[in-house]
């Protein structure tokens, strides 16, 4: 066998081995019995007072029903804006 065979088999053997180190590091799945850690949450006093105020807050929709609203309509179409022409062929030279 010659340097470049040999050179070949090690290389091969280094990315298969790092292709499993790579694999078992980053896809491990969690071993069952062992159970995650839950954080706890700490909630203020003036987050759930906040809170209570919005819960309260009632958005009356009917207006969207009514009359005056039904007779409201687009506006005119507005006009085109006007645009800059540019050179016909911008790769000529100038």
């Amino acid at each position: 066998m010659n340097k470049q065979t040999i050179l070949l088999i090690v290389l091969v053997l280094a990315v298969i081995a790092g292709g499993y180190v790579w694999y078992a590091y980053f896809f491990q799945s969690p071993k069952k019995d062992e159970t995650p850690e839950v954080k706890k949450q700490v909630v203020s006093e003036e987050f759930l007072a906040r809170a209570a105020i919005l819960d309260r807050i009632k958005i009356n929709t009917d207006f969207f029903s009514s009359p005056d609203f039904l007779k409201l309509e687009d506006g005119a179409a507005k006009p085109p804006l006007p645009e800059t022409k540019g050179r016909t062929n911008p790769f000529a030279p100038l």
